[in-house]
């Protein structure tokens, strides 16, 4: 598993309740990299182009809050490209 992979978690079906996968709250924020905690976070949910999986990410909502939507846009596009490369490999 690569180290993007701890980083976000995913269901399989719509009508799943609980993920397939989830990093935990011990996850690292993928902004600044710290270890979460339930008091700071957002829950970030994606979807991959051409997956039928929908993924999700966790971060501090203090360092997401003060980021631009261009900025924004770029964090979700780099686990987007992330998900999608450790996708073709496996």
């Amino acid at each position: 598993m690569n180290s993007t992979a701890r980083i976000y978690g995913y269901f399989t079906a719509p009508e799943q309740t609980e993920p397939v996968y989830d990093p935990g709250i011990s996850a690292p924020c993928p902004i600044c990299s710290s270890t979460l905690d339930a008091i700071d976070v957002r829950t970030i949910s994606l979807m991959v182009p051409g997956d039928s999986r929908s993924y999700f990410y966790r971060v501090h909502r203090s360092c997401h809050e003060p980021l631009s939507e261009a900025e924004r846009i770029k964090v979700d596009g780099l686990l987007i490209d992330a998900i999608f490369s450790s996708r073709s490999v496996n």
